[in-house]
């Protein structure tokens, strides 16, 4: 039995539905892969961001720090001036020092660098400030604990 011209252009119609109907289905993957993309490259632009800033804020506490130590031996009002202006300026972006000096020792927020005698687990002596900016951490705090065994007083 031989199709009839109508069975052809049928079927002809049928394939062409279903061509149509593939292609818009690989178009909205195409669509859907893209937005993807997109948001993707927005989340590591952010990141990028981020990590530069930091990066920055980083060089900007050494100097906060380069100026503690001169003011510690030196007063002048300038640089008394300078450092207010310098610490403002890391607030205002978030950074905050991380506390540390009678503290619980918490490892993801300091590094122990030396055990004394002392109340167990605590921080006795911070040997250098951690910073975190909003609530990632810029630099652990460089600390001294106590090993639990308090000198005997005399």
């Amino acid at each position: 039995m031989s199709e009839t011209k109508k069975d052809r252009k049928e079927k002809a119609k049928d394939s062409k539905l279903d061509n149509k109907e593939d292609f818009l289905g690989d178009l909205q993957r195409v669509q859907a892969e893209f937005e993807n993309h997109i948001k993707r490259v927005e989340k590591e632009k952010e990141q990028i961001k981020l990590h530069t800033k930091s990066e920055l804020l980083l060089k900007f506490i050494h100097i906060k720090e380069d100026f503690e130590r001169v003011l510690a031996n030196i007063k002048d009002n300038g640089l008394e001036m300078a450092y207010n202006n310098l610490n403002k300026m890391l607030e205002e972006e978030g950074v905050k020092e991380i506390r540390a000096i009678g503290e619980e020792f918490n490892h993801d927020l300091h590094e122990a660098v030396k055990m004394v005698d002392g109340e167990e687990n605590k921080v006795i002596e911070e040997v250098q400030k951690g910073y975190m900016l909003n609530n990632k951490i810029l630099r652990v705090s460089k600390v001294i604990i106590g090993r639990g065994e308090e000198k005997p007083m005399e």
